[in-house]
């Protein structure tokens, strides 16, 4: 219950603070349709349809269908070149993906989530295959 409305308190703190768009992603939804099962800052999702958008310099709303919905810290990503192409980039152990990076097509910077506790345990007795989802602007 307190960590619903710490939760709560955070999302509207967020929303308040929504008028530093990151370029990038602002005017431009990243779009994908995800095979598997995913983690992003604690919360688990389900596979399906997800579309991210920034909603401040420091967080991410990640949208799916009905309760699959959230916000999520993140930072500043940094590329020497732009990206080819609009992807999401997953580090997998095992069967469990974990929501590491955001980037679209033609821009030199994206978004890096930091690794949960869990993901951070699994690091520890194992390297991170990466995976790739290839979005839509």
């Amino acid at each position: 219950m307190k960590k619903q409305r710490l939760f709560s308190l955070l999302a509207a703190v967020v929303l308040m603070t929504a008028g530093s768009l990151c370029a990038q992603t602002s005017d431009k939804p990243v779009k994908a349709n995800i095979p598997f099962d995913f983690n992003a800052a604690g919360k688990h999702y389900s596979a399906g349809q997800y579309r991210v958008n920034a909603v401040s310099d420091l967080a991410l709303a990640i949208l799916g269908q009905g309760s699959e919905s959230g916000f999520v810290f993140s930072r500043r990503a940094e590329s020497s070149s732009p990206s080819a192409t609009t992807k999401l980039i997953f580090h997998q152990y095992g069967t469990s993906y974990f929501l590491y990076q955001i980037w679209v097509q033609g821009e030199n910077s994206g978004r890096q989530l930091p690794m949960t506790r869990v993901e951070k345990e699994l690091a520890s007795n194992a390297i991170a295959s990466p995976a790739v989802v290839v979005a839509q602007k």
